[in-house]
């Protein structure tokens, strides 16, 4: 009798199940049945699954508190890719659920005129938010236009109107973005206006709602209050206009739930206050930060933001406590800065630039802060006139930072431009002390340089205990933030990305190294040194001379550049000077120093030198103290009337006009030759070789005298045979015009005369590519396999691959032979080249599954073109057609 029964009630069961599969009969059996299934299969499974993607991507995400915070993160085209598999999962569990269960069929969307399965609207909501998180923004705005249009009488219209503005402002259409956020904020107005209602269950009430067919307005959810509010923030930041952004975010906090939004708020909002210079507001703000439940590099950069906001004895105190405990081992660098900035508010620069320091020594793995230590230091040296210390400091600062830091190319510029006078100062003091060196006795100066042998083992042993001392710091550091964060029980040499992360600070740190015994030594470079004009003593700055990479120094080695001969002290002395005047001239010019640059250009007057650099040091005086001080000025002019009477310095002072009138002169001397050049193309060519021959004889300063050879020499060409004539003339060009135009016209002129001429290969421009362009047709995609690479192995890769991330597009593989040993795979089909182009990019940038083929050839080609590929199997040719035109 039981069995009957259970028989019976199971019969019943299975035909309730079997009638309320039918979404065509609008029963409450039906829509509870097909309600449940499209809420939790599609709507609740598929929020999941984008949820979990979202929160592992940002917990992962390595937030720039340099920067003010994005209110809401989102992956960037290459991030995303790791959220395809959730992402589209999703899609296609929503997808399902909107074909199999609304009510009535779905078949055609276009012509239902009602919806009885209550959570359909919420699937196709669904369906856009995850085409957003994938970036796919046109698909996305389609899904909430159709929510828009088809649901307009259910709170599912604000959710989408909500997502369109978040759409169109990653779309940058921040005009309809703001239509967007008009819609919104009018109806919640309206709903204010009519009075709050008691809150209901929203499913209960919809459902209610249609199966009753009642006409009232939906409700503003509440849900979607606290994301409405930073949207708008978000739109007001892109209007750039922070002080909206504030009071957004400041409304959203009233709906926010969780600690952890809370807290980012707060952060942001202090952020904000920061940049428009309210201190006092983002000291407070940034103090709540601290009340929530945040990551604690949050709360660091909490903690250490309000310090800069003011830089009390009692914040420097905090800072010092921060210091000591070990969980801020890692932003011991962060933590030296604002040490350091603090001290520059008191004055202290001393104690200023000793935590730069330390903030420059712990910047390991964040070369942003390293940067800004070096920067900082570079300004302060800059301030100071101490310019050569300032260059290294940029430089260093350039080395470390990549693109985006906050004015690099500013930066790089000051190193750069700064770099050619470090290069002359330190040529001036190694030329000034070698030549010092030269000038002593030789048993003076043996005695001298083993002196400067032993104090250089001394500093090398200095240095190779400071550097010793650095990799002590440096691995207590590291190891204080293992500890804390409970990762100095885990194996090294297992974890592949402890492995990486651990030499890049490695390179960082020590720079490139020989993986040798004794790596911590540097290049065996030694310094001789720079000789104090006052106390005959060595400075610290000085030139490197390289030598062989020995363990001892010699008396030899450091007697290398010591100019011992006539001709080597002479040429000494000559880039002696010239590094002093280009000193001069860039203190002068560059950097408005007019004291520095006199320094500069009368230490090379006090050479006592005969030569066109001294002449050149004393008129730079002269024009730079001829109306403010004559008293430094006559004496730069009479030297150069006494010294150089007959140059045009000189001529100048004579007559300041004279310039003018040689500007006048060399505007004539360019008609002449004009007219000459004329004579020439006419092949009047001996009355051009009479001007020629007169010029080059009478007018040695002509500025066109070196033309004139030329002209003179192709004349002969025309006029006679035998071209070993014009070799003299040539000649004469080498000899008087080297590194000139006319010097390397002579030279090809000589070596046609003596090797002739080369041969003459017309070119072929009427080769045309096979392929053709056709953006109209289904795309393929090949990807050609090495000969080590297994067809089926291979296949089974690319297969996974397209199942993972590209799951909706039903792509299909398969292999052919091409050529006589080589295989391809052909991915088929892709609707646009676009799409098939971002297969290939996503292709290159994933490692999963693919492995090794990662790396193979892959290229897009339509099936028109593949078949004259196949018959010509040159893939040169046709990879030369697909980079122009893919």
């Amino acid at each position: 009798m039981i069995k009957t029964y259970q028989k019976i009630v199971a019969v019943l069961i299975l035909l309730v199940v079997i009638v309320a599969c039918s979404t065509e009969k609008n029963t409450l059996i039906n829509r509870t049945y097909h309600g449940t299934t499209a809420r939790y299969n599609g709507y609740f499974n598929a929020n999941e699954l984008i949820r979990q993607g979202i929160t592992s991507y940002r917990t992962s995400l390595k937030e720039d508190y340099y920067s003010i915070l994005k209110i809401d993160p989102l992956p960037n085209e290459t991030e995303v890719i790791g959220l395809y598999p959730s992402i589209d999962t999703a899609i296609v569990k929503c997808t399902k659920v909107i074909q199999n269960h609304s009510m009535p069929s779905n078949d055609r969307p276009s012509q239902k005129k009602e919806e009885h399965n209550a959570w359909i609207d919420e699937n196709w909501t669904t369906v856009g938010i995850a085409s957003f998180y994938r970036r796919d923004y046109d698909a996305a705005m389609k899904n909430f236009m159709f929510v828009k249009k088809f649901y307009s009488n259910d709170p599912s219209i604000y959710v989408g109107e909500l997502w369109m503005a978040k759409t169109n402002m990653e779309l940058g259409k921040l005009t309809d973005a703001g239509f967007n956020i008009a819609n919104l904020e009018k109806a919640i107005s309206e709903q204010e206006e009519g009075g709050a209602k008691k809150e209901k269950s929203a499913k209960s009430k919809k459902s209610s709602k249609k199966s009753k067919k009642e006409e009232e307005v939906a409700e503003v959810p509440k849900s979607i209050r606290f994301d409405f509010e930073k949207t708008k923030a978000e739109f007001a930041l892109r209007k750039q206009n922070p002080q909206d952004a504030i009071k957004y975010l400041e409304a959203s906090l009233k709906f926010a739930k969780k600690q952890t939004d809370k807290a980012r708020v707060h952060f942001i909002l202090g952020q904000l206050n920061e940049s428009i210079g309210n201190r006092e507001e983002a000291k407070k703000q940034y103090g709540l930060t601290l009340k929530y439940n945040a990551p604690y590099e949050m709360h660091f950069n909490a903690r250490l933001k309000r310090a800069f906001m003011g830089g009390d004895e009692k914040v420097k105190k905090e800072l010092l406590k921060m210091l000591r405990d070990a969980k801020n081992a890692q932003f011991k660098d962060q933590i030296y800065y604002a040490l350091a900035d603090i001290e520059l508010q008191n004055s202290n620069k001393p104690l200023a630039v000793e935590y730069l320091t330390k903030s420059a020594f712990y910047s390991t793995a964040n070369t942003r802060q390293k940067g800004m230590a070096y920067e900082k230091l570079g300004n302060m040296s800059f301030a100071d006139r101490n310019y050569v210390s300032a260059q290294k400091y940029y430089d260093s600062c350039a080395t470390v930072i990549d693109d985006t830091y906050p004015n690099a190319e500013g930066i790089r510029s000051k190193a750069d431009k700064l770099a050619d006078l470090v290069a002359a100062v330190e040529t001036a003091n190694f030329e000034d002390s070698v030549q010092r060196i030269a000038l002593m006795g030789e048993d003076e100066r043996i005695k001298f340089v083993e002196n400067v042998i032993k104090k250089k083992k001394e500093e090398a042993e200095r240095l190779k205990r400071l550097e010793a001392e650095k990799l002590r710091q440096l691995q207590e550091n590291q190891n204080s933030f293992a500890e804390t964060n409970g990762s100095g029980s885990k194996w090294y040499f297992n974890n592949a990305k402890t492995r990486s992360e651990g030499f890049d600070e490695f390179r960082k740190m020590w720079g490139p190294r020989e993986n040798e015994d004794n790596w911590r030594r540097s290049d065996k470079t030694v310094l001789l040194p720079i000789i104090n004009e006052e106390e005959d003593t060595a400075a610290v700055d000085s030139k490197e001379i390289a030598v062989e990479k020995k363990d001892s120094m010699s008396v030899d080695q450091l007697m290398a550049d010591v100019p011992l001969t006539d001709s080597a002290l002479s040429a000494s002395k000559t880039r002696l000077l010239d590094a002093l005047y280009a000193a001069g001239v860039i203190y002068k010019d560059q950097l408005n120093e007019p004291d520095l640059a006199a320094k500069q250009f009368n230490a090379v007057l006090s050479k006592e030198a005969v030569c066109e650099t001294d002449m050149s040091a004393a008129f730079q005086l002269y024009k730079m103290y001829n109306e403010s001080k004559p008293e430094i000025a006559n004496p730069s002019k009479d030297h150069i009337l006494t010294l150089y009477p007959n140059s045009d310095y000189a001529n100048y002072l004579r007559d300041p006009d004279y310039f003018v009138k040689r500007k006048e002169r060399d505007a004539l001397a360019e008609q002449e030759y004009v007219k000459v050049l004329e004579r020439y193309n006419r092949g009047l060519y001996y009355p051009v070789i009479s001007k020629a021959e007169d010029v080059i004889a009478n007018e040695k300063d002509n500025q066109f005298r070196s033309k004139y050879m030329l002209l003179k020499a192709m004349c002969l060409g025309q006029t006679t045979s035998n071209k070993q004539e014009l070799l003299p003339v040539l000649n004469q060009v080498l000899t008087e015009y080297p590194g000139t135009p006319e010097e390397t016209r002579a030279k090809e002129m000589i070596s046609i005369i003596q090797n002739g001429y080369s041969a003459n290969i017309e070119m072929d421009y009427s080769k045309k590519s096979p392929y053709t362009f056709n953006d109209e047709v289904p795309q393929w995609v090949i990807v050609f396999l090495d000969k080590s690479e297994g067809v089926s192995t291979a296949k089974t890769k690319v297969s996974d691959f397209n199942k993972e991330f590209f799951s909706r597009d039903k792509l299909k593989v398969s292999s052919k032979i091409f050529g006589d040993d080589q295989s391809i795979l052909l991915v088929q089909e892709f609707p646009t080249d676009l799409k098939a182009t971002e297969y290939i990019r996503v292709y290159k940038a994933t490692r999963k599954h693919l492995l090794d083929l990662q790396n193979a050839k892959i290229v897009v080609i339509t099936q028109e073109n593949m078949k004259i590929l196949f018959e010509r199997k040159d893939v040169k040719e046709y990879e030369d057609f697909f980079d122009e035109f893919y």
